[in-house]
């Protein structure tokens, strides 16, 4: 090896570690938080966390069986939200449904009218996060439930007759199921009241087809899903097929094995890692295992709330609100003063400050502490779809640098584009904004080269990998503003129906955030 070798070799080592350092420091500083659990409500302190303890003590008045417990989650307020406001434009970690009753500024001011999953949701705005996140919100009765205790108590007696008024007219009212949800319970150490309640969430008194061992055209299949896991993807016959090809792979070929197999998986891969409570679920604050935020049950935002809604309402009508519950509440440094209000229905979003874009560098760019900082936070890759915060009106050292939130929680200030001098210019940050592509002159670099060989699928711009530039050639193509040809074409169709939509753009998304793998 000739020393010009040895040197590229040292240089390439050094970008790899210089990477790694930056990673682990947005990791450390993100995650790197002490959490307690305290059952001395007496002792919380009220200028830290306002309100709490005054709601805590009123719920006690109407229940003095009920225990509740304090989780200090170390973490601040405003960047629980931060971490919570991601994902736009390819899978926001909070999601409303489309209705009369979520409108205005329920609606993230980023994605406004921009649908996701099957349609039916719109991504969730940073003051409809606020207001479901803030505890303070929901230490009344109606609400409190989504704080109950997950994990199975030898201090509460669950009655097995409680399990079978709840499931009464329902499709597991036969005492069988009863009983396989009392033993699934125990074994796996989760609480048999909260079982009830998530999966007639899920499933409703009546089923669905997952629940009824049918396929997605009725036909009788054997396989059942009560919990729909791996239930996801474009459209209702998708969900379907998904969540009974989970259902298939784990040998859920009957309800008795699908409430086991659920519960299991509930029990090990939620509650085991800390998240004990519907709350917990639905906002990934508890640190147990080391990560927070990406670990949710579900998009829906309401989701804790109404199973712990569903669950209230059951136990009252079988006059049980008295017995012995366990509660935990999550609290959270520089809580603000005021509790967070719910989000205005009427209100308009079409005033935003920020707008999206895409990362047009050939492998990475380092993202500063402030503009031409020397301090480096973190790095954004090729393709990477960012928030911009702000964007920068005067240069600063040469260059502008406007101030980004990317979908890992990093955020900082990059270089829009090249420096001043620079002998090639060349835009960093391409908007995504397609109204006005047509009139923009910064276009983004694409590859002019045509395929003829046959493409992996995902593969839309023919690189030869499949990243976010593949995300953003898909979504041109179906908005008529650039041209596939035909083994491009071929590529892009990830569901394999013969023809380029929604539905692949879709496909893409999920699998480049790891849940499905492309064919």
């Amino acid at each position: 090896m000739n020393i010009k070798i040895k040197l590229i070799s040292v240089v390439i080592i050094i970008n790899i570690i210089s990477i790694l350092i930056g990673i682990f420091a947005v990791k450390s500083s993100a995650y790197d938080v002490k959490q307690t659990l305290s059952s001395d409500i007496n002792g919380i302190n009220d200028s830290k966390y306002p309100g709490i303890k005054s709601r805590i003590n009123e719920l006690k008045k109407q229940y003095p069986n009920c225990n509740f417990k304090i989780l200090y989650t170390g973490i601040k307020w405003e960047d629980a939200i931060k971490y919570e406001y991601t994902g736009h434009g390819s899978s926001p970690k909070n999601l409303v449904p489309i209705s009369s009753n979520y409108t205005g500024n329920w609606i993230c001011k980023i994605c406004k009218d921009e649908v996701y999953d099957s349609g039916a949701w719109k991504c969730a705005s940073e003051e409809a996060i606020k207001y479901m996140m803030d505890p303070r919100n929901s230490l009344n009765v109606s609400d409190v439930f989504q704080f109950l205790e997950l994990s199975y108590s030898e201090n509460i007696a669950y009655s097995k007759d409680v399990i079978k008024n709840m499931l009464k007219g329902s499709f597991l009212q036969d005492e069988k199921y009863t009983d396989t949800i009392m033993d699934a319970c125990k074994k796996y150490n989760v609480n048999p009241y909260y079982i009830v309640a998530r999966i007639l969430q899920e499933q409703k008194k009546e089923g669905t087809t997952l629940t009824k061992g049918q396929g997605y055209k009725g036909q009788y299949i054997g396989y059942y899903n009560v919990f729909n896991i791996g239930a996801s993807g474009s459209g209702t016959d998708k969900v379907i097929l998904n969540g009974l090809a989970k259902a298939e792979k784990n040998g859920w070929n009957s309800l008795e094995k699908s409430i086991y197999g659920g519960i299991e998986i509930i029990a090990q891969k939620y509650i085991a890692l800390g998240q004990n409570t519907m709350y917990l679920q639905k906002f990934d604050v508890d640190n147990t295992d080391g990560n927070m935020y990406w670990h949710q049950y579900m998009q829906n935002i309401l989701a804790a709330q109404n199973e712990g809604t569903n669950l209230r309402k059951t136990i009252s009508s079988l006059n049980a609100m008295g017995n012995n519950y366990s509660f935990i509440i999550p609290v959270y440094e520089n809580m603000p003063e005021q509790v967070a209000i719910r989000p205005n229905t009427t209100a308009s979003n079409a005033n935003v400050s920020t707008d999206l874009v895409s990362v047009n560098v050939n492998s990475s760019l380092k993202v500063r502490n402030e503009p031409a900082g020397s301090v480096t936070v973190g790095y954004v890759y090729k393709g990477d779809i960012l928030t911009r915060i702000e964007k920068a009106t005067e240069k600063k050292n040469g260059t502008y640098w406007d101030k980004i939130l990317g979908t890992n929680g990093v955020e900082g200030y990059v270089a829009r584009c090249t420096y001043d001098g620079d002998e090639n210019y060349k835009l960093y940050l391409i908007p995504l904004n397609e109204e006005n592509s047509e009139s923009n002159t910064e276009k983004i670099e694409t590859n002019d080269t045509q395929p003829t060989a046959e493409l992996a699928r995902g593969d839309v711009n023919g690189d030869g990998k499949i990243d976010s530039a593949d995300l953003l050639y898909l979504k041109k193509y179906l908005l008529n503003k650039l041209d596939l040809n035909e083994n491009q074409e071929k590529a892009a169709d990830t569901s394999s129906d013969g023809k380029v939509d929604s539905a692949d753009l879709l496909n893409l998304k999920k699998h480049l955030l790891g849940k499905i793998t492309l064919k």
